[in-house]
């Protein structure tokens, strides 16, 4: 019996928490509060869909992952 054995690499990517608000963000990034929301304003970061004015602002972690991921010539499987 002859076996293939695929000489491709894996990568597993793991996100911690898809979802991180933008004080974590900040506390990761090092960046500043007021950077982070113009970036959301100017839609350069993905935000989980408010469900009302006044609602949490919540960073999209998993598509920034797929996004830097798609950079390197990578096929991904979900």
């Amino acid at each position: 019996m002859s076996r293939q054995i695929s000489m491709r690499p894996s990568i597993n990517l793991v996100v911690s928490a898809p979802y991180i608000t933008v004080e974590e963000f900040c506390r990761r990034t090092g960046y500043k509060p007021k950077y982070v929301r113009q970036m959301i304003k100017e839609n350069r970061l993905p935000i989980r869909k408010k469900a009302g004015v006044n609602s949490l602002i919540e960073i999209n972690m998993f598509a920034l992952t797929i996004e830097a991921a798609s950079g390197c010539e990578v096929a991904m499987q979900a």
